[in-house]
């Protein structure tokens, strides 16, 4: 029935519009909703005979009267600020004035285009059905609104709050800016931007607004946009609520269980091998097979009994990979000679005061525990070989459906977790020599000095035949012809990435160098074990976006930087190093084919995956092959089995997601599950970052920032590129670069190793050099003492 009232507490749908609805809601929950009712199917001139009881019901006073349209509030779109809002108004001719102003706002101009554009189209009658809600007006003191999720990072675990001085609708119109607040799912007040002197609000009022507005949240199954005010004796009143709309699926559906709940993570050593947010399907299998991998080897020396399929090594939050530095101490109190110090010096670059010691095991254990990691580690060289035999007898077939395609890569998803555990083993031999180069070097162990540090950096640069640097002189090789070519500067060096690709590919004199390389090193790119991102072979664009910078140095500059082996002399070195340093180079060399190992394998399981979406898309289960990526591996056989609407949809939404996790950034170091960074402004008073020497050498240069390979491409020559960590993708620069800083690594990490094959001065671990410095900026770059100077700003 049209102009009937109904009380607020009455309403038990959306009948009566999104609004009224929300206000029902929120009372039915006990919250504190200024009295009112609502005007059903309200028409302009006609007014309910019981409009003047009712209104002086609510005391006669001053009233808010507010729109509340079919559609509106809604899960869908939300219409905000389409349909009006009459504050203030008192007596009963200004209400019959402010019912008609809210019905005829249904029919204007601003909200018709709303519809069209949001929502699909009018309605029949050419306007939505408008139901008005009166409510007595709340003297506010101030006013505001709150987002239990927030709509421009996507995060859930975080809350909003902006307020202003009394009514919210200076808020709302933008007329007035807001003290804003963010408050995180632990109830900590981790962000507060104030508009004047004084904060708005206390601290109390702010976790009494964040508690009332997630238990909301938490009722209605979503996360919710909630306007509400506090009155002038400081009674919180809520004014309206609705869902928010425009959120993708949630950032921290993948998250994982931690072990312990106060255990230390890091983004150090892992980022390296998979930087940024990665796709469900790559976090289900790749990070997966690292966990296991590492599991392998503890339960190979005695640290574990068995291979636990809950995550105990790495963890995965907000669609980023860690690495859990607790589950990795685990080791150091089942063998002799290890500690937690060591675990975070070789993973890290440095010692975590956070992180702790278990307590040990029985002595006569860890003795025997000892010998196996010992026996673990000497047996690399056997378990390579044999693995490469094992390799070569490998492979994976495109099949012509969908379920026996999915039916082999589940039968062979053994062979990634085996290929991991084989170069965890090459990779710990390694590590294991380099420690003790290092400790020889500088006398003491887990103690040495920068100069310490460097020194052994350069011995165990002097390894040859590393797979890493073979591909470089190819790579270099292959450069110095482009740039000898007449047509260099004009056809590849300025032209756009696809033209410069054709050109080279229909170049007969470069063509087939340009293919042999793709033959060798093709399945290497960035993200390398991601299975979505695709490799240099699948997609040479990035690669040739790189090249066309080197050969732009070399056409400026006349050459380039050459590769670089440092010269040892052995004959000063003492006896127990000479035994030694042979035997690290060899372990540095197997690593890296190890490494070149596990990619190859990654890339035919992205081959294999890729085809699987490309079958189901096929078959009309997906609409597009890309998404096959966005289902974890367990989501998937029962997919692939019986297709399901619903699991396409989330799909989607996980895939939009990934856009909001790219954006995120996170603390080195975390204690528990790690919550991304607030960025707040870097100040170092001596202007001088402190990091961990990679590469010897001194130099002074122009910086650039760079987070991205698309950042990398403006690189000039002999700049310092600035960059989080690197990878094989962006290997390409280092020719063109005069050194490098990264805020994360080591010295074996992929920046480390290559900048020593160029003799590059570089500093790794500096933690927050890309936020303390910005492109322009002339630094001093000391890769002898681990120091980067601010010289001159931009």
């Amino acid at each position: 029935m049209n102009n009937a009232i109904v009380d607020i507490a009455q309403v038990s749908d959306n009948s009566l519009g999104g609004k009224a609805y929300g206000l029902a809601r929120l009372s039915a929950m006990g919250l504190p909703v200024p009295p009112g009712f609502v005007i059903r199917g309200a028409r302009s001139g006609e007014f309910p005979a019981d409009l003047e009881s009712r209104y002086l019901a609510l005391g006669g006073g001053k009233v808010a009267v507010r729109s509340s349209a079919l559609g509106e509030d809604g899960s869908d779109a939300s219409f905000a600020g389409q349909y009006d809002t009459v504050l203030n108004v008192e007596g009963l001719e200004e209400l019959r004035q402010a019912v008609d102003h809210c019905v005829a706002s249904a029919d204007g101009e601003r909200a018709r285009r709303y519809q069209g554009e949001y929502v699909g189209g009018q309605t029949a009658a050419g306007a939505p059905t408008m139901n008005v809600v009166v409510q007595q007006m709340v003297d506010a003191r101030t006013a505001g609104v709150v987002f239990t999720a927030d709509p421009v990072s996507g995060r859930r675990d975080l809350l909003l709050i902006d307020v202003v001085a009394g009514l919210g609708e200076a808020l709302v119109s933008g007329e007035a800016t807001p003290d804003h607040y963010a408050v995180d799912n632990s109830g900590c007040i981790v962000r507060r931007q104030l508009s004047g002197d004084i904060a708005l609000l206390g601290d109390a009022e702010i976790l009494a607004i964040a508690v009332r507005a997630r238990g909301a949240a938490e009722h209605e199954g979503g996360p919710l946009d909630l306007e509400w005010a506090i009155a002038r004796d400081g009674s919180l009143f809520w004014l309206q609520a609705r869902p928010i709309t425009t959120l993708p699926a949630d950032l921290n559906e993948f998250d994982t269980r931690l072990p312990r709940p106060d255990d230390v993570l890091t983004i150090s050593n892992i980022s390296e091998m998979m930087p940024g947010a990665v796709c469900p399907l790559t976090g289900s299998f790749t990070g997966w097979g690292i966990d296991y991998g590492l599991q392998y080897m503890q339960v190979a020396v005695g640290a574990r009994q068995h291979i636990d399929h809950r995550w105990q090594i790495t963890a995965q939050a907000y669609g980023h990979l860690f690495l859990n530095l607790t589950g990795n101490v685990v080791m150091s109190a089942a063998v002799l000679g290890s500690s937690a110090d060591q675990t975070a010096q070789t993973l890290c670059g440095r010692i975590v005061p956070e992180l702790v010691e278990f307590p040990p095991q029985p002595l006569w254990r860890r003795v025997f525990n000892t010998a196996k990691l010992l026996r673990f580690a000497m047996t690399a060289p056997g378990v390579v070989k044999r693995f490469g035999q094992q390799l070569a007898q490998f492979a994976i077939e495109e099949t012509p459906d969908s379920a026996s395609m999915w039916a082999q890569l589940e039968e062979k998803s053994w062979f990634f977790d085996h290929c991991m555990a084989v170069h965890i083993q090459s990779s710990a031999l390694s590590g294991f020599l380099c420690a003790i180069v290092e400790n020889m070097v500088s006398g003491r162990a887990s103690d040495s000095s920068g100069e310490d540090q460097a020194e052994a950096v350069r011995l165990l640069a002097g390894a040859t035949g590393v797979e890493s640097a073979l591909m470089l002189e190819q790579l270099d090789e292959l450069l110095d012809r482009i740039a000898a070519h007449p047509d260099a500067g004009q056809a590849f060096q300025q032209a756009a990435v696809d033209s410069a690709l054709s050109w080279l590919r229909g170049t007969p004199a470069l063509a087939r160098d340009f293919q042999d390389f793709l033959s060798r090193h093709g399945h290497r790119g960035y993200r390398e074990l991601c299975m979505r991102d695709p490799s240099w072979g699948d997609d040479p664009a990035p690669l040739v976006q790189s090249m066309q910078a080197a050969v732009h140095a070399r056409l400026v500059t006349g050459g380039h930087r050459q590769l670089h082996a440092a010269d040892i002399d052995w004959s000063s070195l003492d006896r127990g190093l000479r035994w030694i340093l042979p035997r690290a180079h060899n372990a540095i060399r197997r690593r890296e084919h190890t490494k070149s190992q596990l990619v190859a394998v990654a890339h035919r399981f992205k081959h294999g995956f890729r085809h699987l979406g490309e079958l189901l898309h096929a078959e009309g289960k997906l609409p597009d092959a890309d998404l096959v990526h966005f289902f974890s591996v367990s989501e998937l056989p029962a997919f692939v089995a019986k297709p399901d609407g619903g699991k396409v949809a989330q799909a989607i939404a996980r895939r939009d997601a990934l856009a909001y996790q790219q954006q995120l950034e996170f603390p080195e170091i975390s204690v528990g599950m790690p919550r991304p960074l607030e960025l707040q402004q870097v100040d170092i008073a001596d202007g001088v970052l402190r990091g961990r020497p990679a590469s010897r050498g001194v130099v002074e240069g122009v910086a650039r920032v760079a987070h991205t390979l698309a950042e990398a491409a403006l690189l000039e020559p002999g700049e310092i590129l600035v960059t989080p960590i690197t990878d094989i993708g962006w290997t390409p620069y280092f020719s063109l670069i005069g050194g490098l800083v990264t805020d994360l690594g080591s010295a074996v990490s992929h920046g480390a190793v290559i900048a020593r094959e160029y003799g590059l001065p570089c500093v790794v671990n500096t933690r927050q050099g890309t936020r303390f410095f910005q492109t322009g900026d002339r630094l001093r770059l000391d890769g002898d003492s681990g120091r980067v100077e601010l010289l001159s700003a931009d």
